[in-house]
């Protein structure tokens, strides 16, 4: 029961979304598997009202589409081992379908939220520590996620968190994104997006609330905000103080961390550097280095990447710097 496309033999589905589906894919050259992201281009353009009629000339409707083009335009520029691999893009324009194929998660998202089992606090910071890597990449290379939430945070198979679903996500020119429009998911939305119409805020600011909420979730099992009303939700979210439950017990460093990234001024929100030094003292100056990462592979990306990674070897070869960001301790699940 397979579809031969190229050299990819399409299997069983193993996702589903508004618009297509993901399904296994073998691909013959390789040898390998991957996730192959099918887009009805036809449905895409029925669900948003297309088909129908146009929208009017001078409007600045962006056709769904574009959407779509956008987000491959984006991550076909990421080059990063917390951030998912656009590996190939198979599209012909006389077919109705849009194929993507990833880089195969086959351990799926983080975490399913709400659950009766959340993360230890170590677990918690193993998988945070990827996140603020692939957080830090993505603004480096000016790119606002606006939609971090554990379900777009997929577990590799060296057991490393890579961040998925660019579909929302904004490119920006010069130190940040000023946005005006709503995004993303409700219950991890920040407080500004939810003020006067017009009002224009900070993207980073966004993503780094966002992350405080998956922080939450990681510990908690649950978001900190909650409503089945949107209109309540969105109450809470600008008006209700973050509230941590008696059990589980976490450290007064995490709780900090926490409500520094749900503090609803994004004037005073913390930042990545921030959050960098602040779960590096929780660490004891642990590193946030790859401890999958070869040495090597390390030093490569080093002239690509953000923060502690961009560093300088002198021409006497002093490795002092470098030496400190290869510290690390590797989470090692339990086997039950």
């Amino acid at each position: 029961d397979c579809v031969q496309l190229n050299q990819y033999k399409l299997k069983k589905e193993i996702g589903k979304g508004s618009y297509g589906v993901v399904k296994l894919a073998y691909n013959e050259d390789s040898e390998q598997y991957y996730a192959m992201k099918v887009v009805s281009k036809k449905r895409l353009m029925k669900q948003c009202g297309f088909l129908r009629r146009l929208p009017p000339q001078g409007s600045n409707t962006v056709f769904p589409l574009e959407k779509v083009y956008k987000e491959i335009a984006i991550l076909k520029k990421l080059d990063h081992p917390n951030v998912v691999k656009l590996v190939e893009v198979l599209d012909d324009p006389d077919e109705d379908g849009l194929h993507m194929a990833f880089d195969l998660m086959k351990r799926g998202q983080v975490m399913e939220v709400p659950t009766d089992e959340p993360f230890t606090e170590e677990q918690a910071r193993f998988y945070f520590r990827d996140i603020v890597l692939g957080i830090e990449y993505l603004h480096y290379h000016k790119i606002i996620h606006r939609d971090i939430k554990p379900s777009n945070l997929l577990l590799g198979d060296d057991g490393h968190v890579k961040i998925a679903d660019f579909g929302v996500s904004n490119e920006f020119e010069g130190t940040d994104a000023l946005l005006s429009s709503t995004a993303g998911t409700p219950a991890f939305m920040a407080p500004e997006m939810m003020s006067e119409h017009g009002r224009r805020f900070s993207g980073k600011a966004l993503d780094i609330w966002a992350m405080g909420v998956t922080l939450y979730c990681f510990v908690f099992g649950r978001c900190p905000f909650y409503d089945t009303c949107i209109l309540s939700l969105h109450n809470k979210i600008k008006n209700k103080s973050v509230e941590f439950p008696e059990t589980p017990l976490i450290s007064k460093e995490l709780k900090e961390l926490i409500k520094r990234m749900l503090d609803k001024n994004p004037e005073t929100r913390i930042n990545i550097p921030e959050i960098k030094i602040l779960v590096k003292s929780m660490l004891r100056k642990r590193s946030f280095s790859n401890p999958f990462e070869c040495l090597g592979r390390r030093a490569e990306r080093s002239m690509s990447a953000p923060g502690g990674l961009l560093t300088k070897i002198s021409k006497e070869g002093s490795r002092e710097e470098l030496e400190d960001l290869y510290e690390d301790d590797s989470y090692t699940e339990s086997k039950e």
